[in-house]
C-alpha cells in the first residue's frame, strides 16, 4: 500500500491547524517511528491530512532499514523507548552520521533531553501531544523558522 494509504477508511476533515499548513507542508516527507500503533496511527493520519508524505515505523531498528534504502525523507520524527536493539536517541545518531539534512524530532513521555544528546535532534516534544500544535511547529522546523539542535518545540 502507498504511503498515506489506510484501505477504505474515511478520514476526518483536517483541522485549523492542518489546514493552514497544508500548502507548506506538501511536499515534505517524513518518517514516524513509534511503536504504540494508536498513537501513531494518529500523527500519521493528522500528519498526512496536514499534506505530508508519511511512512510509519514501529522500531528504531525498522527506521534505520527505512533510512538506508533509496525512500528520500525530509524529517525523522521518532519516541525514545521502544522495543529493538535501538531506541529513539540511537536513531537520531544515525540519521546524524548517514543522513545530516534530514532534520529529527524527538518525543517522550519520559526521557528528559539532556546536554551528551541534545546535538543529536533538531527539536523534542514532550508527551502527551497536541497534534495541531505539534503540525505547527514541525512545519516552521522544516521552513527554517522553528528552533534547531535540541531545543524544545
Amino acid at each position: 500500500m502507498a504511503p498515506g494509504q489506510r484501505g477504505n477508511m474515511a478520514l476526518p476533515q483536517p483541522g485549523p491547524a492542518a489546514q493552514a499548513t497544508q500548502d507548506a507542508d506538501r511536499r515534505c516527507t517524513l518518517l514516524l517511528v513509534e511503536d504504540e500503533i494508536l498513537i501513531r496511527m494518529d500523527i500519521g493520519d493528522q500528519l498526512r491530512l496536514a499534506g505530508w508524505t508519511v511512512y510509519e515505523a514501529s522500531t528504531a531498528d525498522a527506521a534505520i532499514e527505512v533510512l538506508r534504502s533509496p525512500i528520500l525523507v525530509d524529517l525523522v520524527l521518532t519516541d525514545v523507548r521502544m522495543p529493538g536493539t535501538s531506541d529513539g536517541v540511537t536513531l537520531a545518531a544515525v540519521v546524524r552520521r548517514e543522513r545530516p539534512g534530514v532534520r529529527v524530532v524527538v518525543m517522550s513521555g519520559h526521557y528528559v533531553p539532556n546536554g551528551q544528546d541534545q546535538h543529536l535532534f533538531d527539536g523534542f516534544v514532550a508527551k502527551p501531544l497536541d497534534t495541531e500544535q505539534l503540525i505547527r511547529q514541525l512545519s516552521e522546523l522544516i521552513a527554517g523558522s522553528g528552533r534547531t539542535r535540541g531545543g524544545s518545540l
